[in-house]
């Protein structure tokens, strides 16, 4: 309720404000920062890349430009941080775009950093040649208003997320493989300790696989074929 001056002429005192609790059980939690989006600018031009560091301001998304004006600083720059999103100028004095991008694909930070080529004109040669090295798109530098580049940005977080998930399976691929491969020699060890003769083999190997926790995926083929064929696997037994 407001406190009038009446209120106070009549020797009423106003109620203290609640404050709001900031400590202990109750304590409002902090707003979590905003998620940076890393965005790096190759243009030997200052003047191009500040106009094009303001319209990636101007997008309400929460990036962080970075500039780089030659090759040299650009390679820098890609060791010290891993990018969102690069820009790259195809007009440059020590090189062009796609030596640059070249750079970019050497190094192991931002190998696999999303690319827009830019020029100050539209040239369908270097556009076509652009997409085919993989540049998730060219433009034009008259090009890139406030909706255009919010919708690169987020187009290049969405093929950013992509290539880690890709990059992730073929890791858990990579180490499934290392797993049976261990697998397999610690059969092949344990079977070449015993006596037994061929005819019961599959029982002893059945034996073994259980014995470690695992299962061949099929049950009706040679035991032979599960130690020699890659294509054979093993399921780990769930508990």
């Amino acid at each position: 309720m407001d406190v009038t001056q009446d209120d106070r002429a009549g020797g009423h005192r106003a109620p203290a404000p609640l404050l709001p609790v900031t400590t202990g059980a109750f304590a409002t939690p902090p707003e979590p920062e905003p998620t940076m989006i890393d965005v790096l600018v190759l243009d030997d031009s200052q003047f191009d890349a500040m106009q094009l560091q303001r319209a990636c301001r101007s997008t309400d998304l929460p990036v962080r430009v970075t500039i780089a004006t030659g090759l040299e600083e650009f390679r820098r720059m890609l060791q010290a941080r891993r990018y969102h999103v690069v820009f790259i100028d195809y007009l440059l004095p020590d090189g062009d775009g796609l030596a640059a991008q070249e750079i970019l694909r050497g190094v192991e930070k931002n190998g696999q950093s999303p690319v827009v080529m830019i020029s100050g004109e539209a040239r369908h040669d270097v556009a076509v040649e652009a997409i085919r090295r993989g540049c998730i798109d060219y433009k034009a530098k008259s090009d890139l208003t406030r909706e255009a580049l919010k919708g690169l940005i987020l187009r290049a977080l969405e093929e950013g997320s992509r290539i880690a998930q890709a990059s992730l399976r073929q890791a858990l691929d990579d180490q499934r493989e290392e797993i049976l491969a261990a697998m397999r020699d610690i059969v092949r060890e344990e079977m070449s300790r015993g006596s037994t003769g061929h005819h019961n083999r599959d029982a002893v190997t059945l034996q073994l696989l259980r014995s470690y926790g695992v299962l061949p995926e099929e049950k009706d083929h040679d035991w032979g074929d599960l130690m020699e064929d890659q294509a054979m696997s093993f399921v780990f037994r769930k508990h």
